[in-house]
């Protein structure tokens, strides 16, 4: 290969610098950037929502977890209660029906009295 001269060298490297700079996109490069920073503060604020919410959901003391745990709880301690409250419920139906039974014979006795000797 032939020795090439300094002044060769820089007018090839001159030219080189030339052509990426040609390829290089004006101000395209200024919005990338500046879509890329409004990208990373959008998922700062995503990510400060996101800790909000689990604090919402994981609170020991009060969190949405916690509270779905009690009504759990609470309500297989009252299960017992539910059939009572069931059963007074059915019989309370039943007396129900039999009173309007024991109405209607009263009702037609007294019709029975006032028409009919």
């Amino acid at each position: 290969m032939p020795r090439q001269t300094q002044n060769e060298i820089l007018r090839e490297v001159l030219s080189e610098l030339a052509s990426i700079k040609a390829g290089l996109p004006n101000g395209e490069l200024a919005l990338i950037k500046k879509q890329l920073e409004d990208l990373e503060e959008g998922q700062k604020g995503l990510r400060s929502e996101i800790r909000t919410i689990q604090k919402r959901l994981f609170n020991p003391d009060d969190g949405l977890i916690v509270e779905v745990h009690k009504n759990t709880e609470f309500k297989q301690e009252n299960q017992e209660n539910l059939k009572d409250v069931n059963n007074l419920i059915s019989w309370k139906g039943n007396v129900t029906k039999a009173l309007w039974v024991v109405y209607s014979a009263i009702i037609g006795v007294i019709i029975k009295l006032l028409f009919w000797d």
